[in-house]
């Protein structure tokens, strides 16, 4: 049985409208492309209807549908673990639209050029102006220039395109399940480094991001989270010393914010309430940190 040419990984949760127009986006584009190819959707859990009607305008598709909201990094790991059999696989957000013409030369790309692991392409806003994007983990000293190809190391799951194998345990393997939205990125793209691994951005295949659904429906769970998934990625790539200046900076800031937030006579807000527990969470990470010593 022929391999399949390409997989299509998206995770939504509250975005219905946008991912049905992602869907069509892609199937509008991958229709005239000669390779097979599959789409799956991982929905968390979403209350806005969206598995529903996923379901009934596109029934081809594989829906994942979770009982409860897992993350992102679960999500993807769902996804990838249904399209084992794909020789390329696409992850990317609910609220960007395919632009005709892109996924053809993302994939030639990759069947020319066997030394390049992935590759990803330019992020438009709604208007068609271009949209700031991460291309590095680490510093950039000299600005990009968008019309060439150039090589990146963040393999960010906005809109990537990679060889399906990277994410096998010999490789650089799943995402880390412990992130719930943010830096489970930045994780994998380290450890894809860390193995020598090539990945180009490529000019004049842009697509538009609509940008920070996901993130506004998770507002809550990301600011009270996010400052204890920093620690966990410092301690686990450049060790406790470092987590710990993460750790006193990242106080400062919270602390900061939060007396910002009750001379403005917000001290009730949810933003507070979210501070609060983000101070509170990456106490006891690094409480259960030197524990652990």
């Amino acid at each position: 049985m022929d391999s399949l040419g390409l997989a299509v990984v998206i995770v939504t949760f509250n975005t219905r409208d946008l991912v049905l127009q992602c869907l069509r986006s892609v199937h509008e584009d991958a229709d005239k492309v000669d390779r097979p190819y599959r789409v799956i959707v991982v929905d968390n859990a979403s209350t806005d209807g969206t598995a529903t009607a996923i379901k009934g305008a596109f029934p081809a598709v594989h829906l994942v549908e979770n009982p409860q909201n897992v993350g992102l990094a679960r999500a993807l790991n769902q996804g990838l673990a249904a399209c084992a059999d794909a020789n390329y696989v696409l992850l990317m957000n609910s609220d960007i639209k395919v632009l005709p013409g892109t996924l053809g030369p993302m994939m030639n790309y990759l069947d020319r050029y066997s030394g390049v692991a992935g590759v990803s392409v330019q992020l438009i806003n709604p208007d068609g102006s271009p949209q700031k994007f991460r291309t590095s983990f680490g510093v950039v000293l000299l600005p990009r220039r968008f019309d060439r190809i150039f090589p990146v190391t963040f393999f960010g799951t906005t809109f990537h395109m990679g060889r399906r194998a990277l994410f096998n345990d010999d490789q650089v393997g799943p995402f880390d399940e412990y992130y719930f939205f943010f830096n489970e990125d930045l994780d994998w793209s380290v450890r894809a480094y860390r193995k020598g691994l090539l990945f180009h951005y490529l000019p004049n295949h842009p697509v538009v991001h609509y940008g920070g659904m996901g993130r506004a429906h998770n507002h809550y769970k990301l600011l009270s989270e996010l400052y204890r998934m920093n620690l966990y990625f410092y301690t686990k790539f450049y060790g406790r010393s470092s987590a710990r200046v993460v750790y006193f900076l990242q106080m400062v800031e919270l602390l900061i914010k939060s007396a910002y937030l009750r001379m403005a006579g917000r001290e009730n807000s949810s933003d507070a309430a979210a501070y609060r527990s983000a101070l509170e969470s990456q106490r006891r990470f690094m409480g259960q940190d030197a524990a652990k010593s």
